[in-house]
């Protein structure tokens, strides 16, 4: 199911992974406690407010330059430093797993099947009001398979 959609002018996904938390509360009526997300949501600043917010983050760890990327950095805050270390661990790299076969494949499904993959409207409200459509549109149809299986 999408719980959240978002459109902005930003070349990445840094920094959306607070907004995109905070409309699943609005939508859902409550916070997750733990929040598997995509690397290019992983930026330092996200990872320290999502623990604030007493959520745990599951994203990737940024490769550097040959040096083990869990080991924390002198320069990381202690929400980074917990979240690269946690991120080293078997149990942590298996829940990141899931991302493949849960939103891997909404995003393949939206991308190759519905009209996100390229947009033919202009303006931040119509690429929104798409995007709204096809996420009523797939999650409508998960409904529809997870009412008739049963």
């Amino acid at each position: 199911m999408i719980v959240g959609v978002r459109v902005t002018n930003n070349g990445s996904d840094s920094g959306q992974a607070p907004p995109m938390l905070e409309q699943i509360e609005q939508r859902t009526g409550r916070r997750p406690t733990d929040y598997l997300v995509d690397a290019a949501y992983t930026d330092k600043a996200s990872v320290d407010a999502l623990a604030a917010m007493d959520v745990t983050l599951y994203g990737s760890v940024p490769e550097r330059d040959g040096k083990d990327p869990f080991q924390p950095q002198i320069t990381d805050s202690a929400a980074v430093s917990a979240w690269r270390t946690r991120m080293g661990t078997a149990a942590a790299k298996e829940i990141y797993k899931q991302r493949a076969p849960t939103s891997e494949r909404v995003n393949a499904d939206v991308r190759t099947y519905r009209t996100m993959d390229r947009m033919l409207v202009r303006g931040a409200g119509k690429v929104l009001c798409v995007a709204l459509w096809n996420a009523l549109a797939l999650n409508l149809m998960r409904w529809f398979a997870l009412a008739s299986s049963s």
